[in-house]
């Protein structure tokens, strides 16, 4: 069942998972700045802009400010829960920070799997330069099952890619044994002559002969030749009768082509045509 596997899928399946994290960013970039939208309107103010949001690393992204802002503890926790939750982000850690210092004000978690950790309520900081971090710890997993589903994808891909492999291979062996011959192909492997309204079988010594007039399409080849290297290892006495009559039977399989002739040249052998 896994060799079957397509190879598109198994590439589609492997292209996902960085893609996946790609999109997840991008949506969490636009949530991030809706957060920092939301903050300056609960600040009253509905004028100066969220800047753009910075990737800190890979799970941790800053959103700043335009100007100076009042944040309290409350509006920051339920905003940032609302913005965050309300995507899928459900695990994060919320820092405001002071511009000049990095110090941190105020930092609170959320957390499905552990007990979420709020800052003290009612808080009211004074009106300065702050930036938020937001840290998603809902990546490490997705990191985490990323190394999981790489060596899941691998070995299928692997095992399909061996198999595609070798087919191939195979094929193009069978691919090399194959010479074409007008309508017919000879099949040098299985003794054959391939036509597409029936095939022919051959016999040892036609296969040899056909093969060596193949060699030398439009050429004569000698008749002493011919017999030599068809009937060396007999240990007969050959004479030319023997050859004819080879020729005539080889006529006879190929007839199905009329474009294609041995000719017999007087006193000096035959010659193969393929005539257009």
């Amino acid at each position: 069942m896994i060799s079957k596997i397509p190879l598109i899928v198994v590439l589609l399946i492997v292209c996902l998972i960085p893609s996946r994290g790609a999109e997840e960013n991008k949506e969490l970039s636009v949530v991030l700045r809706q957060i920092g939208h939301r903050l300056l309107l609960s600040s009253g103010d509905s004028t100066s802009r969220v800047l753009p949001v910075k990737m800190i690393n890979d799970q941790t992204f800053e959103i700043s400010f335009e100007n100076r802002i009042h944040v309290t503890a409350d509006s920051l926790y339920k905003i940032a829960e609302k913005e965050l939750s309300g995507a899928g982000f459900y695990d994060f850690v919320a820092e405001l920070k002071q511009c000049a210092t990095n110090e941190v004000f105020l930092s609170f978690m959320f957390s499905q799997s552990r007990d979420t950790i709020t800052p003290c309520g009612g808080r009211n900081l004074p009106v300065g330069c702050y930036t938020v971090e937001i840290t998603i710890l809902k990546k490490k997993r997705m990191i985490w099952m990323m190394w999981i589903l790489i060596p899941l994808i691998a070995v299928p891909f692997a095992t399909y890619v061996l198999k595609k492999s070798k087919k191939s291979s195979e094929l193009q062996s069978k691919s090399d044994s194959l010479l074409s011959l007008g309508n017919y192909q000879l099949d040098i492997n299985e003794s054959k002559l391939l036509h597409p309204e029936e095939n022919e079988n051959l016999t040892e010594k036609e296969l040899r002969l056909l093969t060596l007039l193949l060699e030398g399409v439009g050429e004569i080849q000698n008749r002493d030749f011919l017999m030599k290297e068809i009937w060396a290892d007999s240990g007969l006495i050959v004479v030319s009768k023997n050859l004819d009559v080879l020729v005539s039977k080889i006529r006879k399989k190929l007839s199905r082509d009329e474009r294609i002739k041995i000719t017999n040249v007087h006193g000096v052998g035959y010659k193969l045509e393929v005539l257009m």
